[in-house]
Order: C-alpha cells, then structure tokens, then sequence
C-alpha cells in the first residue's frame, strides 16, 4: 500500500525552468541540503520524489509539479504538515500550493470538525435550508446597540450572529458585550421560542486565552470565532476543541496566502481542505461578486472541498460573505444550496432601520427556495444511542439464564451508524424494567463492536455502567477512563459522557438508569 503524500503545486516559468527549480523544492521541502552529502538512504526514504512535471496550456506560462514524501515525514503533526508543504517554498515567487492528498494514515491524525454540518443543524433545530448569519457592527457602538441587534435579528429568524473582527476589547468590555448579547438572545428565545447561536470574537494575546474562553463557556455559548491564520491553524484547532465549542473561522490576515494567482496556495486548499483539517465547523469566505476579488469556481470549489466524503473527517459548512445584498440571495441559494450559511452584515443593516423587519425579510426570501423543517430542541436531542425505540413487550419472566450475553426473550436491537445519529455499531438489550416488572429502575446490556461509539451526551437522571464483557473507553467530563470487566462506574446527572470501543473485541456492559427518566441530550 501507498503511504506517501503527494503535494501539487503550480509554478510559473517554462518546462526548461520548473525542472532546476522543482529539485530545489524537493531539497528545500525535505533534508535543505546539498544532495551529494545525503547517504542513500536519506535519498530514498526522506527526500521525496517529483513525481509529475508537465507545462500546462492553460493557465499558459505556467507547469505543475507534484511530488511524494513518505508518511513518516509528517508523523502526527499539524504544523509539521504545514511545513512540509508551503515551508521555505513560501520563499520562492512564482509558486503555488495547489492540493494535498494525504493517505489514511496521516488523515487519521486529524479529527476534523467537532460538530460539523449535522452537529450545527442539530443545536438550531433547522434543517433543509441555508442558515442565516449576520455580524455585530459597527465598531464604535455601545453594548446597549449590539444587544438591540442580537435581539433584533433573533427574534426576526436569524440563526447565527457573529462579532465583527473588529471588535477588539480589553476582556472587561469584552465580558460585557458577550453578557449583553447573550441576555438579548435569551430574551429573544423566551419571547419567540426563537434560538439563534452567538459566536464571540476571541483574538486576545496569548496570556489573555484561557480567561475568554473560559467566560464563552461560563456564557452557555456554543461556539466562537476565531481568525486562524492570525492565532496560527493548529493553535485555533486545539483551543476548539479543548473548549467543546463550535469554531468558525474568519479569514482575516488569509489574503497574503491565497489572492496572488502565481503564489501562495488555492482558495478551495486554504479555505475547504486545510480549514476543515484544522477542525472548522463554519468557514468563511469572500463570495463571488462580493467587494473582494474571489471568482464563481473558486467559490464553488472551497464549498466542494468543505463537503466532499472525506474518511473520518465529518463535512463543513460554507459561508460565504462579504458584500452581498437581498436580491443575491437566490443566486446564492442556486449555488451554494441547502448545506450553507449566508452570511450578510452591511446589507441587513441598509435593508431596513427596523432590523427584526430586515431578518424576516432576508428569512423570507430563503424560505422563497428551500422547505424549511424545523425540529424541537427536544426532538433534536433525542437521538440517544441509550433511548431510542422500545422493543416489543415481552411476557413477564423472573428468571433470564444468559448464554454467551443472550438472554430468551430479550432480543437485540441494533443501531447501525446513521449520519442523523451520533452513534455506530452498538445493540441493546432491554433486561428488566420494560416487561412489567414492578421497580423503579431499569436494566439494560449494551454491547459495543469494535469501531462503535454511543452518543456524547448528559441527561439529569444518575446512570450506573458495569462492565461485563471486553473492554472500552468511557469519556467523563472530559477524562478518559478504561472500563474492564466487573469495573463499576457512577455517571452523576447532567454530566457528559461517551463510551466508546477502542479494541478489537465486543465490549459489553449493563446499564442500570431510573425507570422514569428525562430523555439524553446529544452534545
């Protein structure tokens, strides 16, 4: 098997040109020495190999180049990653990063975005539609307009209200307008049963992070934005999914990297690919036709790459933004479709003085194209690898002799993995408390398959996990703990947890839980 990466990039000059300079990518990407120093086995196994080099008609003037570098040349490493591929070549005009194919067993160092497309529908409610995004602007208003705003647009129908970028604040006056946005939203929510996500701006320096994040998520907030290219990829990566929050990330300072057609690297590269192996549920980007300088494939390319299959790495949403006005949003709906997030500022504002009358009337012209489905809270979070489905009532029985984890009477209920539940390859048994038995608890066995994984979750009701057959993994409240046979574990109320099997045998396990209970909410 192939475990090499391969590296595409286009470089302006003829065939003649590329070929002296391609071998000095290839030394400056990988050993950045002279090669007659290099014993042969450096030359085989870290060099690399230029695997193609052809002169292209079009874009004319220009080649590409790809070439391979084994897996071992990246290990585990985001930022290595990102050296191997635009290092010191970054130095060299007239070159440009282009594509990454990475084999599956450096993609599987990377998990990608945490809550992805589904999980971002999920804590709206809102399906088969394009999300309706805004920003708070401008810089120079009180809390008092910022909240009037968040207020506003959630109560019009919005889904999602961002910080604008530029609003940098010293973390007073950033508590306060996050406190203040964020009681607006609530009030909203009380008042319109409406539920809109507010994503506050963090670029604080380094020493400030912890404390802003902390607050977010002392907030109840969900998610953040986060410029990753200023605080660096693989630090924005670690922060979201350290917090467990949902990360959209706005491209300022990304222009140095992609705008310049002869360096830099590719739109759908920075933007789709790289942005989603960073762990980015929500990418923004300058629509075409915008005020930058962005065309329709380039567009239509990174919304490709944040939704094209990719092997364990879940899909991400575009957003495109950036100039846009009312009468654009059908075009954008003809070319981004169901799975996007449009995100206006300016325009909304210009709209109407009446901001809530604004967002219904942006809402309303979506809702022109899409049928809107719209799923409770409640029925959003039901999806419980623990609570779906009641098997069929069985007749009483006091005695349940077990052979090989298989009890008469008492079959398995399968789950198999679904993009709609958070959960793959696991079975119930429904033991005592669903028959008619008179107690206030139930019993169940769970088995889990090698791969499978229940649902992160919480629900206020206790949960004891005995572990019966195998072994696995139970993440609780963000501890991992190895659970064996006969370990006994304690799920207190409303604390997430995860069970997952990380072996190659069946891990099983009873699960006792109040007979009368609150049902699970995903996370």
């Amino acid at each position: 098997m192939n475990d090499n990466l391969r590296l595409h990039y286009l470089i302006r000059a003829t065939l003649a040109d590329a070929a002296p300079l391609a071998e000095k990518i290839l030394i400056e990407q990988s050993v950045e020495t002279p090669l007659d120093i290099l014993s042969d086995d450096i030359k085989e196994n870290i060099l690399g190999k230029i695997e193609q080099l052809e002169e292209l008609s079009e874009p004319a003037g220009y080649c590409r180049v790809v070439f391979s570098f084994a897996a071992a040349s990246v290990g585990q490493n985001f930022n290595q990653l990102l050296n191997l591929c635009f290092g010191n070549v970054s130095l060299y005009p007239g070159v440009r990063l282009v594509d990454i194919e990475l084999p599956q067993s450096v993609l599987s160092n990377f998990q990608g975005p945490r809550f992805g497309i589904e999980g971002v529908r999920k804590a709206l409610g809102v399906y088969q539609r394009p999300l309706l995004a805004t920003a708070l602007k401008p810089k120079g208003e009180s809390d008092a307009y910022f909240a009037q705003l968040a207020y506003a647009f959630a109560s019009g129908g919005g889904d999602i209200i961002k910080d604008d970028q530029n609003l940098i604040a010293d973390f007073s006056a950033f508590q306060s307008r996050t406190d203040s946005c964020q009681q607006a939203l609530q009030r909203a929510a009380d008042e319109s049963a409406s539920h809109c996500l507010y994503f506050p701006y963090i670029a604080s320096a380094y020493e400030e992070l912890e404390r802003h994040f902390a607050w977010v998520k002392g907030l109840g907030l969900k998610g953040v934005l986060l410029s990753p290219l200023i605080m660096g990829l693989d630090h924005a990566r670690g922060l979201a999914q350290q917090y467990d929050l949902m990360y959209m990330a706005h491209p300022a300072f990304s222009g140095s990297f992609s705008i310049q057609a002869s360096h830099g690297m590719s739109a759908e590269l920075l933007y789709g690919y790289l942005y989603r192996l960073a762990g980015v549920d929500i990418s923004v980007f300058p629509n075409a036709g915008g005020r930058f300088s962005f065309s329709e494939i380039e567009t239509q390319a990174i919304t490709r790459r944040l939704r094209e299959p990719m092997p364990g790495i879940t899909t991400a949403l575009p957003c495109p933004a950036g100039g846009m006005a009312y009468d654009d949003l059908s075009a954008m709906g003809e070319t981004y479709g169901v799975d996007s997030v449009f995100l206006l500022g300016g325009s909304l504002l210009q709209y109407s003085t009446d901001s809530k009358l604004a967002t219904a009337a942006f809402k309303a012209k979506i809702l022109e194209q899409f049928d809107e489905r719209l799923v409770s809270q409640g029925e959003a979070t039901a999806a419980s690898s623990c609570e779906i489905g009641e098997p069929p009532r069985q007749q009483l029985q006091e005695y349940l002799p077990s052979i090989d984890f298989d009890w008469k009477d008492r079959p398995a209920v399968l789950y198999k993995k679904d993009q709609a539940l958070p959960f793959a390859g696991i079975k119930r048994r429904e033991l005592i408390g669903k028959q008619g038995e008179e107690c206030r608890f139930d019993l169940r066995y769970f088995e889990i398959e090698p791969g499978g994984y229940s649902s992160l979750e919480q629900h206020q009701h206790s949960h004891v996990i005995i572990g019966t057959r195998g072994q696995g993994d139970v993440l609780l409240a963000n501890k991992n703990y190895r659970l064996s046979e006969d370990d006994v574990m304690y799920i207190q109320p409303n604390t997430a947890h995860q069970l997952r099997n990380v072996g190659d045998q069946p891990f099983g396990f009873y699960c006792i839980v109040d007979r009368d209970r609150d049902r699970p909410q995903t996370i």
